[in-house]
C-alpha cells in the first residue's frame, strides 16, 4: 500500500514539475505582453468603445459601408489581436482564481503571481520579495510552488474547459 502511495506522489510531483516547466515561459511571455500592450490596449479599448456599440460584426459592416477613410482590414486585425490578448488574460485570470481558492496558501501564491507577472509595472523579483516581506529562499520557493499550481490549473482545468466551450 505504501509503495503505491509513494509511486502516486512521485508521478504527481513529476507532473507538477512538467506543468512548472510549461507555465514558467508562458507567464514570462504574458508579462511582456501585458507591459508592451498596456498602452495599446487602453487606446484600442477607448477607440472600440467609441466605434463599437455592442455588436462587433454590425460595427465593422457599418464602418466598411459608410466610412471609406477607415482601414477596415487593419481595424479588424487590431480587434483580433485585442480579443486574443483578452482571451489569454481571461484564461490566466481563471487559473489565478483557482490558485487563490484551492491551492495551499493560495492567497499568498496568487499575490506573488500577480505582482511578478500580471502587473502593469515591471518589478524585479527582489522588489516583490521585499514588498511581501519574504526572505530570498522562501520567496523563490513560494514562487516556484505558485507556478506549479498555476500550471496545473491552467493545463488541466482551464484550457480543457475553454476547448470544450469552443
Amino acid at each position: 500500500m505504501q509503495i503505491v502511495k509513494d509511486e502516486m506522489e512521485c508521478s504527481s510531483e513529476e507532473q507538477m514539475e512538467k506543468y512548472y516547466q510549461k507555465i514558467k515561459p508562458l507567464m514570462g511571455f504574458y508579462r511582456k505582453l501585458v507591459l508592451e500592450n498596456q498602452t495599446v490596449l487602453e487606446e484600442l479599448e477607448a477607440e472600440c468603445q467609441v466605434k463599437i456599440n455592442e455588436n462587433l460584426a454590425y460595427a465593422l459592416d457599418y464602418i466598411n459601408q459608410y466610412d471609406y477613410r477607415i482601414n477596415v482590414g487593419h481595424f479588424h486585425y487590431e480587434m483580433e489581436n485585442l480579443l486574443a490578448v483578452y482571451g489569454l488574460s481571461d484564461l490566466i485570470h481563471r487559473s489565478l482564481v483557482l490558485l487563490k481558492y484551492y491551492a495551499p496558501q493560495g492567497c499568498d501564491l496568487e499575490e506573488i503571481i500577480r505582482k511578478c507577472y500580471c502587473s502593469g509595472i515591471k518589478q524585479k523579483d527582489k522588489d516583490v520579495q521585499l514588498e511581501l516581506g519574504y526572505g530570498r529562499s522562501k520567496f523563490y520557493e513560494r514562487k516556484k510552488s505558485a507556478l506549479k499550481y498555476l500550471g496545473f490549473y491552467f493545463y488541466e482545468i482551464v484550457l480543457p474547459l475553454a476547448k470544450v466551450k469552443k
